[in-house]
């Protein structure tokens, strides 16, 4: 009876090995993740956001000033994402028919599966796309 104990510890210690050098495999990858989420857009206002609007929760301030001329494209991800960024490293998507944009914000946790463009306060412009194709950078 021992010796099946012993196997069995020995064989469950190789499994627990082999899963984390797989796990840290996986986390050198490289590669670009791709997935699909649905796009709508915000501003940087208090009844948008929190008492202080201007900054974003990784502790950027917008500058309204570059926002408005397009000189920054950031925007804001649901929690449920945050997943699959590098911890390390700038976090940045591209999404189909809009381009390559900086994640500097997340969004309040009611949200999943769910991407807000950052536009200025005078911005009309209303977005609200399904399945969009987003390419997470790495």
């Amino acid at each position: 009876m021992k010796t099946i104990f012993n196997t069995l510890i020995a064989f469950l210690i190789i499994l627990a090995f082999t899963f984390v050098l797989c796990v840290s495999a996986n986390a050198k990858n490289k590669k670009n993740i791709i997935t699909h989420v649905t796009v709508t857009c915000y501003q940087p206002v208090k009844s948008q956001c929190d008492s202080d609007p201007l900054i974003t929760a990784d502790g950027s301030k917008i500058d309204l000033h570059k926002l408005k001329n397009g000189k920054i494209k950031w925007c804001a991800i649901s929690r449920d994402l945050l997943w699959l960024f590098p911890k390390d490293k700038p976090k940045r998507v591209h999404i189909e028919g809009y381009g390559i944009y900086e994640v500097r914000d997340v969004m309040n946790k009611r949200f999943t599966h769910r991407l807000d463009i950052l536009l200025h306060p005078s911005d009309k412009t209303m977005i609200l796309a399904k399945n969009v194709k987003v390419t997470i950078l790495r």
